[in-house]
């Protein structure tokens, strides 16, 4: 498991503990862990041609 720190703004403080607020939870750190929940990631190469990259 990945431990980060952050740095929020106060905004960014706000929108986090009203997040919290409103989810019924315990901790910002879980707030955060529900937040960023909503992405989804996808890697792909950016400098190989994408019917190169999938061929075997």
């Amino acid at each position: 498991m990945a431990k980060i720190q952050i740095d929020l703004s106060p905004q960014e403080d706000k929108i986090v503990e009203v997040y919290k607020l409103m989810n019924n939870l315990k901790t910002k750190q879980e707030a955060v862990k529900r937040m960023i929940q909503y992405f989804k990631v996808e890697i792909k190469p950016k400098n190989v041609e994408e019917k190169d990259y999938y061929s075997v």
